[in-house]
């Protein structure tokens, strides 16, 4: 990987730091920044790998790393002085990027691994198994297999891919691990040759398939929402649901609705909308958060809100930070400009002219990222006007875009896209 990046010139050196979130954690207050910046500095012109990196979004310290490894990274000392990656699992990291609006911007490029083909598993387990040659072991069922073995572990190998759980390569080491120890465990003749049966092979197999599926069963929640109810003290939830919305249950408006709360007029809201947009000022992103759950509502609903309400946070705060930087690349570029006509000798002006040149980069790069997000936002508004025609939700709440619709931000209210009329 390193030496990818050092033969496109990004790097001085074809080296790879790696770390775990742990190595940038603090253990006390004033411990994270410095422990941040001493591992950005070992980096300087390496990869640093950052693995398991969701953990930076749990715990007070682990979010004064991740704020303090954005910072830096808009730092002269830092900035494009070398390659950063954040790794895990899909769903932790994009829990990771919703909680800091600044992470999207600076880490713009994903690289998603899909699972291994259940035919390159098996050509990875005989070689695994092959690798112990140090001990006599007779591979011939696998060299080749037999048509009926292939499919059957063909068809585990797919099986297990379809959990979350599943490691790829780790996953097909671990087996041919535990088939190897059952064969040693089970000879009684050291010098006599190991002999992998397919009863062994399959029963293995299936014998992870197994756990993998208890384990699924029990998880009883996410990762990510499990750690979450344990900080607020709250029981666990049933297990996250899929990315589609469910239909709401039958609530009706009186029930859904605090005493005595009133929806703020129509004519204000939408002069809101027009204005601002979906959502913009800090109030208006907190107050999403301070919506009652409804009578009604499951846990797997309300877990699913939640997550999609961060989502909804951090993309509008990443479009006021991406404003915000705008506007202060613009007056820099008008601070350089002054300065390079002002300049009393050609050296001192061609270095000005290159910082403003440098600085119109970074403001086009930033006009991109805000089209993008433009065009985003403006399907949003047309979607938040359309909602208003067809009816609005009960208690006034916010609508909060999931998969498949909207859902209000108290849970009760759902809309499909479809309603919507595109």
């Amino acid at each position: 990987m390193g030496k990818v990046f050092y033969d496109m010139g990004f790097l001085s050196a074809a080296k790879v730091e790696q770390c775990s979130a742990t190595d940038l954690i603090g253990q006390y207050v004033g411990h994270t920044g410095p422990k941040v910046q001493k591992k950005l500095e070992s980096a300087m012109g390496k990869v640093l790998f950052i693995d398991e990196a969701y953990r930076l979004a749990e715990g007070h310290f682990a979010i004064e790393a991740m704020d303090e490894l954005v910072d830096c990274m808009t730092n002269p000392k830092y900035a494009k002085k070398m390659i950063i990656i954040l790794a895990g699992y899909d769903k932790d990291i994009d829990r990771l990027m919703s909680m800091n609006p600044g992470l999207t911007s600076r880490f713009p490029e994903t690289v998603f691994f899909k699972h291994m083909e259940p035919g390159i598993c098996l050509e990875l387990l005989t070689k695994e198994l092959q690798k112990r040659s140090d001990t006599p072991l007779d591979l011939s069922v696998l060299t080749p297999p037999s048509p009926g073995l292939e499919s059957q572990m063909l068809g585990i190998f797919a099986d297990l891919a379809k959990f979350e759980s599943w490691g790829n390569g780790r996953d097909v080491i671990a087996l041919a691990d535990t088939m190897f120890r059952s064969l040693m465990s089970a000879s009684v003749d050291a010098t006599a040759s190991l002999i992998l049966t397919e009863d062994l092979i399959l029963g293995t197999m299936q014998g992870m398939l197994h756990d993998r599926s208890r384990r699924n069963d029990a998880a009883g929640s996410s990762r990510a929402s499990a750690r979450r109810q344990g900080r607020n003290g709250q029981p666990p939830q049933q297990q996250a649901p899929s990315q589609q919305a469910p239909p709401p249950p039958n609530v009706s408006s009186e029930t859904a609705t605090d005493a005595g709360a009133q929806p703020p007029p129509a004519a204000e809201q939408d002069e809101k909308v027009d204005r601002q947009g979906p959502q913009s000022d800090e109030d208006s992103l907190e107050s999403i958060f301070k919506a009652k759950r409804d009578p009604g509502v499951s846990d797997a609903v309300w877990e699913q809100l939640e997550r999609d309400k961060h989502a909804f946070v951090a993309r509008e705060r990443e479009y006021n930070a991406l404003q915000d930087e705008k506007k202060k690349e613009e007056e820099r570029i008008k601070d350089l400009i002054r300065a390079e006509k002002a300049a009393a000798d050609e050296v001192r002006r061609r270095q000005l002219e290159k910082k403003r040149i440098e600085a119109e980069l970074e403001r086009r790069r930033k006009d991109a990222e805000l089209a993008a997000i433009e065009e985003r936002r403006i399907k949003e508004l047309k979607a938040q006007r359309r909602l208003k025609e067809i009816g609005r939700c009960p208690a006034g709440y916010t609508w909060i875009k999931q998969s498949v619709g909207y859902r209000c931000a108290g849970g009760s209210h759902f809309r499909e896209d479809a309603q919507l009329g595109g």
